[in-house]
């Protein structure tokens, strides 16, 4: 082979490495602690492109089809993390709704102040509990239906009144307990003395919702609607219907990443609403007709807004795409102000590929559905980086009441996307813990960081799950 011929080849060579294996380029100079507050961080870390082009194979598929098929049923079966709403008794008794309120009840958030930061005193948490009318209920009722028609808040108790556990800690309500998207089910099984809320068992768990957000209809048409294979999923942050005066509760209707909802059968050249639905995709909504009865109505989702014909491809690239759609949100627990906390930010963008993960943290780092490697006492701090070393880009880690993604490594250390108030680390400037309020969808290095003033994250890691292995 001539010299000519070897130096191509070798330059060709070379620039196969180099494409083949970005990781190995050089990594961004990083300060101690950026401008922002955040230690160990540049600028371009805040660009999905800096990470996806990190990996060497991004679009590669992680789970087809079949697969996530096969988790979103795995979910439903014991301990995977999903009620299956199905398998509930057609006939409730007195005992099994009693406990439904008790578990409704329960809440990680202290009850302290009101919303205008005055103390809850006995007698105003004695009333509320008085509207849940515990008194009432039978003892032996059969189990109603129905659909959600909007994003409906999941409450402890039926009551519109906010808690907080001290004046300044707004940002966690105490009765929030969730979220109900458009089209979920729930098992209805009581109602409060005002006549206003509903005690339902949804596939997170009981809890009440304002009975203006459900539709009531038979078990088969519920299921029915519940079941039916997706004609667009939502792959935006969060889009809404177009806006129509006609048809006013579905104007404008909120929907979050990874909602999949039936397409609409909608004659050609016939308006929908009061519009051409030739540039739009016609949606099948569930609606309260008479009396509260489900009924259906087609909306419009514009042609433009962020949605796809079915789930995304499960892969790498879509993971940290989906992911940077809800960066700098802020932080919403329990999807407080239209948004996501840590377990809806990981749940939302994994659903928006097929792939149901539970709605709670604890529960996202315990389900059966998925591979995890769990951490006790026993585990050393080296134990536990190395196992993170060996983490895959949308690997959870799950710490005590927090969540958070693996998105990439650079200098060979783990970076995280997570929805989380503060970032707490000791400053290597000063050797004192440092705490940036973040309130939002950030993107942060992992091992820096602290889970309170004296635990690092990693050593209070509980689970490493793997979501996207079989």
């Amino acid at each position: 082979m001539k010299k000519s011929t070897q130096l191509r080849t070798l330059i060709l060579a070379l620039a196969i490495a180099c494409t083949a294996h970005p990781a190995l380029a050089a990594d961004p100079p990083l300060p101690a602690v950026s401008p922002s507050g955040i230690p160990a961080f540049s600028e371009e870390m805040l660009s999905p492109d800096f990470w996806i082009g990190r990996l060497l194979e991004p679009n590669a598929v992680l789970l087809d089809p079949r697969q996530a098929a096969a988790k979103r049923t795995q979910v439903y079966a014991p301990n995977g993390g999903f009620i299956d709403l199905q398998h509930l008794p057609a006939t409730l008794d007195r005992a099994q709704v009693t406990a439904w309120t008790e578990q409704a009840r329960q809440t990680p958030v202290a009850i302290g102040v009101d919303e205008n930061g005055k103390p809850v005193g006995a007698g105003l948490l004695a009333s509320i509990n008085k509207n849940a009318a515990a008194e009432r209920i039978a003892a032996s009722t059969p189990a109603r239906y129905g659909l959600s028609v909007r994003r409906a808040q999941l409450r402890s108790l039926p009551t519109e009144r906010s808690f907080y556990a001290a004046a300044d800690q707004r940002d966690y309500e105490s009765l929030q307990a969730g979220i109900l998207f458009p089209g979920e089910p729930v098992v209805i099984a009581h109602a409060s003395a005002d006549g206003k809320w509903l005690l339902v068992m949804s596939t997170q768990g009981p809890a009440w919702v304002r009975a203006s957000d459900v539709a009531e209809g038979g078990r088969d048409e519920v299921f029915a609607y519940a079941t039916r294979a997706p004609g667009r999923v939502v792959t935006g942050d969060q889009v809404r219907t177009a806006f129509t005066p006609e048809a006013p509760e579905v104007s404008e209707l909120l929907l979050d990443m990874g909602a999949a909802l039936p397409l609409a059968e909608v004659p050609p050249g016939e308006p929908v609403n009061g519009a051409s639905p030739y540039a739009s995709w016609p949606l099948l909504l569930p609606v309260r007709g008479e009396g509260g009865k489900l009924a259906f109505k087609p909306a419009l989702l514009r042609r433009s807004a962020d949605s796809a014909p079915g789930y995304l491809p499960v892969t790498r690239a879509n993971i940290i795409r989906q992911a940077f759609k809800l960066l700098g949100e802020r932080y919403g627990w329990g999807h407080q102000f239209n948004a996501r906390d840590c377990s809806g930010l990981t749940g939302e963008v994994y659903r928006s590929m097929g792939v149901l993960l539970p709605p709670f943290s604890g529960l996202q780092g315990s389900s059966t559905a998925f591979q995890h490697r769990t951490f006790t006492d026993k585990d050393s701090h080296a134990d536990r980086v190395k196992a993170l070393a060996e983490a895959q880009v949308g690997d959870l880690i799950v710490v005590p009441g927090h969540v958070l993604m693996i998105i990439g490594q650079v200098k060979g250390e783990p970076y995280v996307i997570q929805d989380v108030p503060y970032a707490v680390f000791k400053d290597p400037r000063t050797q004192q813990i440092r705490k940036t309020k973040l309130n939002q969808v950030s993107v942060t290095p992992l091992l820096p960081l602290h889970a309170d003033d004296k635990t690092l994250y990693v050593d209070a890691m509980t689970s490493l799950v793997h979501v996207t292995r079989n």
